[in-house]
Formats: structure tokens, C-alpha cells, sequence
């Protein structure tokens, strides 16, 4: 594991950094290998949004800066599939809860070893219902923001033998799972929350829907009702790609053929269209 904390290696954050004392800041995990970044563009854009909803935006040479940084002195040392991990603070100052006028950003950069999520792709997993709730909050909605108190809550109360669990907002909508979206068929088409109010619109979902053709999503806002109809259910992140779920609670589900469709034509694309 190798950290970078403004572009030079082995450098110590401080403790006052505004991103340890109130989570001010955004982060993405990468899949990364050899010579390629995986969907890197969606990544940095959500990023970039990120910041820019906390009011502490990168310029045009920050953007540069780091983009350079990653391709010129993270990747080449790449030797196998790696995670590259991006945590962007408002740095120091400020009193209290108010920020500075003028930040001075806090950038760490890390090599981590890649989770191998190769069972889980093929065989599939089972789902619980989370009892912690999401809140709704449509200024944070979208966004990968470092307060992630609710998914640390939700994943001490995950049990074995699941895999994930499904989380709700206060009015007992489907949000996402702990650290994945959801998917579902039902009668060939394809279904996944509406991120508006709350949630993390993560890179894997923006892939699907906009980076595909086979298969419109519709979003919108379900209750548990619609997945105990469904014929087909996934769920996705950044790392797993496309992993089937073969049952929620007690309710066992089949690893049904459009999303075996869909997992390999995500694949593919992962497999050849790296940037």
C-alpha cells in the first residue's frame, strides 16, 4: 500500500485538517490495471461535482495537475489490477463548521490492493434489508462525501451469510445497498432508484445507463414491493461490476439471462474500454 498526500509520497496528514475533524471532503476508488484506468472520465466528473457542491471547486490546473499526476507517476506503477484511491479535503482554517474563503486543498492518492469479487460475479449473492436509513438530503444527494457514519452503521449490522444489504430512506424507499446501486428486470425491462434525494450515484450505474444501448433504466422511487416482484436483481459498484443476487432474505432469485446479458457486455466494455 503507497500513499501520496500533495503529490509527495510518505507525507503525514495533519490533525486539523477540516476532512478528519468534519468529513469536508469527497473520495472515489479506482479500478485500475496495467497502462489503463477503468471508466476513469466518470470518476473524476463526479469528483469534480463533488467538490463543486461543497463549494470548494478545482480549477483548470488542479484538474491537470492530478490528471497528470495519475497517469505520469501513479500508473506506471501499476503491475497488476489495483485500486487507486482519491480523498480531496477543504484542507486547514476556517472557525468551527465555517470554512475558509479561500481553501487550500488537501489531496491523498493511494495504491491499494484490488478485492477479487470473482465468485461473487459468477455465483451470486444474497441480500438482507438494512435497519439503518439513508437520509434524504438533495444538497449531499449524488455525491461521494467522507460522512459515511450511516454505511459504517449499516455494514457492523450486515451478518453472515449475506453479502449486502439493502438500504431505504425514512419513507421506506429502496436508496441502494451499503456500498453498491441496485438493479432489477421485470418483464425485460430494467429498473434502478432515483439518486435525487439521497444515495451515491455511483460510477458503474452512470456506465450502465448511459454508457450501453441494449437496455433503457428506468428510475424512479420503489418500495421493497417492486424487487419482491422482480424477476432479475444485481447490484453494481466501481470494483465488482455486475453482480447477480440469488436471494433477498428468504426469497431466492435466478441468475436470470439479461443480467448475464448485461454482465458481459459491461465486461467487454471494462475489458476494452479502459481510459
Amino acid at each position: 500500500m503507497t500513499w501520496f498526500v500533495n503529490y509527495q509520497q510518505n507525507i503525514t496528514v495533519s490533525p486539523a485538517d477540516r476532512g478528519l475533524a468534519y468529513g469536508d471532503g469527497v473520495f472515489e476508488t479506482i479500478r485500475t490495471f496495467p497502462l489503463s484506468f477503468s471508466e476513469l472520465k466518470f470518476h473524476l466528473s463526479r469528483l469534480y461535482r463533488g467538490l463543486n457542491k461543497l463549494g470548494m471547486p478545482f480549477s483548470a490546473e488542479q484538474k491537470q495537475t492530478l490528471c497528470d499526476f495519475l497517469y505520469q507517476t501513479v500508473l506506471p506503477k501499476i503491475e497488476h489490477e489495483s485500486v487507486i484511491k482519491i480523498i480531496v479535503t477543504r484542507g486547514e482554517g476556517g472557525r468551527g463548521y465555517l470554512p475558509p474563503i479561500n481553501c487550500e486543498h488537501m489531496i491523498s492518492v493511494g495504491i491499494l490492493p484490488a478485492p477479487d469479487y470473482n465468485s461473487q460475479r459468477q455465483n451470486g449473492v444474497a441480500l438482507s434489508l438494512s435497519p439503518i436509513p439513508v437520509s434524504n438530503n438533495r444538497f449531499l444527494a449524488g455525491m461521494k462525501h467522507l460522512n459515511r457514519l450511516e454505511n459504517v452503521l449499516a455494514k457492523q449490522r450486515l451478518t453472515v451469510p449475506y453479502f449486502e444489504s439493502i438500504m431505504f430512506d425514512s419513507h421506506q424507499h429502496i436508496v441502494e445497498c451499503i456500498q453498491s446501486n441496485i438493479f432489477w428486470f421485470k418483464d425485460g425491462l430494467l429498473f434502478t432508484p432515483s439518486l435525487i434525494s439521497s444515495g451515491v450515484q455511483g460510477t458503474y450505474r452512470s456506465a450502465i445507463i448511459s454508457g450501453q444501448s441494449q437496455y433503457c433504466v428506468q428510475t424512479g422511487r420503489f418500495k421493497l414491493s417492486a424487487l419482491e416482484s422482480a424477476d432479475e436483481v444485481f447490484i453494481t459498484n466501481s470494483l465488482m461490476g455486475i453482480v447477480p443476487v440469488t436471494r433477498i432474505v428468504d426469497r431466492s432469485l435466478p441468475i436470470g439471462v439479461h443480467t448475464l446479458t448485461l454482465q458481459k457486455l459491461m465486461q467487454k466494455k471494462d475489458k476494452h474500454g479502459a481510459i
